[in-house]
């Protein structure tokens, strides 16, 4: 009797296996929250937006390395506090090492690598030989942030600290619609950026001083 049971069963089972199954219906597949958010960033590719990103991606190299060399030389060519120079240049020196030894140790693939559907708008991600393959932290973003950190507390006026934020804010957003960075790869780039750049504005010591040079007396003799 048992066995009869159990045959019965087993047919069920396998007619019911048989009947397609309607997934019309069905929910659609569930993305964790970051990656929706990253599509909708990714995915919106007007003009009024696709521009926008293209310039600001396409300033971050030469403001990451000309940053720092136009503050040495302005100040010198000035006369004025030698000091934010070396804030920033000792910001950035500490900003790159931080950043890429996360790399190196998470080793997180990029999204036009893991996710459907995303592909890589930078060219410095398209091809066979890539530089950084890693995606977490953001470098481009931590770069950016503490260029702007590291300027506007040596320039703390609101013409100086507006753009810089604007400008650090805006290549974060960039870097996750060319498809190259999770928005969490990018919070903490930002995260890393300014706290190099305020460590290292609070913590160091000045070094050349902002203090006006005495003029020397002079001594006028006159012939009599």
């Amino acid at each position: 009797m048992r066995l009869i049971v159990l045959l019965v069963a087993l047919s069920a089972t396998a007619s019911a296996q048989e009947v397609p199954v309607d997934t019309t219906n069905l929910p659609p597949k569930t993305e964790p929250f970051e990656v929706l958010l990253l599509r909708a960033v990714y995915d919106d590719d007007r003009p009024l937006v696709a521009v926008p990103m293209r310039v600001v991606n396409a300033s971050a190299y030469p403001i990451y390395f000309g940053a720092a060399p136009a503050l040495w030389a302005g100040s010198a060519l000035t006369g004025s506090d030698l000091d934010p120079a070396l804030r920033l240049t000792a910001a950035q020196g500490l900003n790159f090492g931080v950043t890429f030894a996360l790399k190196n140790l998470i080793q997180r693939p990029r999204p036009y690598v893991s996710v459907d559907g995303v592909a890589a708008r930078d060219r410095g991600h398209q091809g066979d030989e890539i530089f950084d393959p890693h995606s977490f932290p953001s470098g481009h973003t931590s770069s950016a942030f503490v260029i702007a950190t590291s300027v506007s507390l040596s320039y703390p006026e609101w013409y100086v600290i507006a753009p810089a934020a604007v400008w650090a804010g805006a290549m974060g957003v960039t870097r996750v619609w060319h498809g190259v960075h999770y928005p969490s790869d990018v919070a903490v780039g930002a995260a890393i950026g300014i706290a190099s750049g305020a460590a290292v504005h609070f913590l160091m010591p000045d070094v050349f001083g902002d203090e006006e040079v005495a003029a020397m007396p002079v001594q006028v003799v006159v012939p009599l």
